[in-house]
């Protein structure tokens, strides 16, 4: 396993997806190239490229460069982009839509967002902006997801998060008359998306650190109209299969979602860990201490396509003892594992080679 640190600002890096293609790795002398978003800033200047100089040994020849973009009329609009996923030549970013530790739900954390992998070339060879498309969500898609977890049995809601998250959150709606009002109800789940990847046929993969099963599983809500989603206006997230890993995670030590990837097709590995950040006034951890007792792990699994949704088996590939701050992963086109780890003060890059 190596490191290195990527020297990025600010130091909160999540997720990693595999960009370009042999002509843009070449014209550049690299022979790897990873996207990572940045949750403390806004979606257009929240991403990152972390690159492998060609030939160079694996632990060695890393950097990071942030790419900055225009993101039009909602610029300063979002906040806490958790994911991303590549596919077809573009680069596909979601927001937590989630809230601030202690609450509550924001509407600036929904939002979807993608942007193409030509347009983040160009800005690196000219020093200029991407060009980002933002939908934002206003609650839809935790709407979508609510509802399609209708049927799940969920870690139970304790009273904080109750009142932290989802009271609050109908309150303000209604006292500021929020064009989202109505979209929370009282019964809803506050949703943290940490984690996304896209299925063979298209459907997005949306990994969830919170919540999760009432045993302690982590869950996967396929979003099955992105594309919809930009081209239009008046289209709304529609979810569908809900997947649940059976045997990641369990009551004492409840695991979600923290980063997400595919083999191709419907082969993906998945980093897990613990539901929210110990000793930050979490108010998920308030309500389910034990949520803070999973460690990080690497696991790997299958979907199978012509199920709607259900329990599958997952197989750990790695385990990261004391490190917690594990944000994503990317296999690269060699089969060897690439982890974006957040530690005190910066921002890491680990590769597991495999011989």
């Amino acid at each position: 396993m190596h490191e290195t640190d990527l020297h990025l600002e600010p130091n909160e890096a999540s997720d990693l997806c595999l960009v370009f293609g042999p002509d843009v790795l070449d014209r550049h002398g690299w022979d790897r190239a990873f996207v990572t978003v940045l949750d403390e800033a806004t979606a257009e200047d929240a991403l990152a490229l972390l690159v492998h100089t060609a030939g160079a040994p694996l632990d060695d020849e890393w950097s990071a460069m942030r790419v900055f973009a225009d993101a039009g009329v909602h610029a300063g609009k979002t906040e806490d982009a958790e994911a991303c996923a590549s596919r077809d030549g573009y680069v596909y970013v979601v927001g937590s839509q989630f809230g601030k530790k202690a609450g509550p739900l924001a509407a600036k954390r929904s939002w979807i967002a993608r942007v193409s992998e030509q347009s983040l070339a160009d800005a690196v060879d000219t020093g200029g902006r991407a060009t980002l498309e933002v939908v934002r969500l206003r609650f839809t898609l935790h709407r979508a997801i609510n509802d399609a977890l209708a049927d799940v049995e969920l870690l139970p809601m304790g009273e904080l998060e109750r009142q932290a998250y989802v009271d609050a959150t109908i309150a303000i709606g209604e006292q500021k008359a929020k064009r989202w009002a109505g979209t929370v109800l009282p019964t809803d789940r506050p949703v943290n998306i940490e984690a996304a990847e896209f299925r063979a046929d298209g459907r997005l993969l949306l990994g969830l650190r919170y919540p999760v099963t009432a045993d302690g599983h982590p869950i996967l809500v396929e979003l099955e109209n992105v594309e919809e989603l930009f081209d239009d206006p008046n289209a709304v997230p529609r979810c569908g299969n809900v997947w649940v890993l059976g045997d990641v995670g369990s009551v004492e030590a409840p695991a979600g979602f923290r980063g997400l990837d595919t083999h191709g097709g419907d082969r993906f590995d998945a980093v897990i860990g613990d539901l929210d950040a110990s000793g930050k006034s979490a108010t998920v951890l308030e309500d389910h201490p034990e949520g803070a007792n999973a460690a990080s792990e690497h696991v790997r699994f299958e979907l199978p396509d012509d199920s709607a949704g259900g329990v599958v088996s997952a197989k750990v590939v790695h385990h990261f003892g004391d490190i917690r701050r594990v944000e994503g992963v990317a296999v690269d086109h060699e089969g060897h594992a690439h982890y974006v780890i957040d530690e005190e003060g910066h921002v890491a890059l680990r590769t597991l080679v495999f011989d």
